[in-house]
């Protein structure tokens, strides 16, 4: 092949348009375009493909499917009733790539659930697998760094098969997220029980006043109160109630 034959065959795979059966959005085709373009000028630098420039097409798909398998199988990881049966064989078997005419290249996904495979596609799990599989700067150290900003992730093994090692630590990562999550909405919960019982408090203690009490008595009275709450936990405490006595 001439040099002009090499870069008209490296344009092609570089320009092909995708196509699926499975509804995704304009974005997430933009980041398979994206994903794609990556899987070409990562098989670019391979002997076996510098050898032999005709096999470039064939192998960029075949690094395509490895991504997808890893996308797919990371968020099957995430979903207790998915990750014992959508293994890595289940996503090698149904994610297949066909070349079609007019420079088309098609993803089938078999028989996965279609919004299993739109829920796993997006552009951050996207960037995660293209750090991950970077022959050069990439591996799951980099990665690790990327995402916890040099903190690390406290019980993550790493090795193994690498689209495992890949969907173990997107599993890890979850679980921290979601937990930083819940911890950051309980924290507002609390919160929110201390603004109320404050209001409640004042509300409480200016009736108190209008009806003579010693000031003295109605702050010791609201700190025993508040004492006996226990903030914080899934109970429901108990709040001052205001009533509305009539003065004699």
């Amino acid at each position: 092949m001439t040099p002009e034959d090499i870069q008209n065959l490296i344009n092609q795979a570089l320009s092909c348009t995708i196509v699926s059966k499975v509804e995704f959005d304009y974005d997430q085709l933009d980041g398979l375009q994206n994903l794609n373009e990556y899987c070409v000028n990562l098989v670019l630098q391979t002997p076996e493909v510098a050898k032999k420039p005709l096999k470039l097409i064939y192998k960029a798909n075949e690094e395509f499917k490895t991504a997808l398998v890893a996308i797919c199988l990371s968020h099957a990881l995430t979903n207790p009733r998915r990750k014992t049966v959508e293994n890595k064989q289940f996503f090698e078997k149904n994610i297949n790539i066909y070349s079609l005419p007019n420079n088309t290249k098609e993803i089938d996904f078999g028989i996965i659930d279609p919004q299993n495979v739109i829920d796993a596609v997006n552009w951050d799990i996207i960037e995660d697998w293209k750090l991950y599989r970077d022959r050069e700067y990439g591996g799951i150290k980099a990665l690790m760094d990327e995402k916890t900003h040099l903190t690390g992730l406290e019980g993550y093994r790493r090795g193994g098969d690498p689209l495992y090692e890949f969907a173990r630590f997107h599993r890890k990562f979850t679980e921290r997220e979601n937990k930083i999550a819940e911890e950051s909405q309980i924290e507002a919960q609390n919160a929110f029980r201390n603004a109320v019982m404050q209001s409640v408090a004042s509300e409480v203690a200016k009736q108190q006043l209008l009806e003579g009490k010693n000031p003295m008595d109605i702050i010791n009275s609201l700190l025993g109160q508040g004492n006996k709450l226990q903030l914080g936990n899934n109970s429901n405490p108990t709040v001052p109630q205001i009533t509305n006595r009539k003065k004699k």
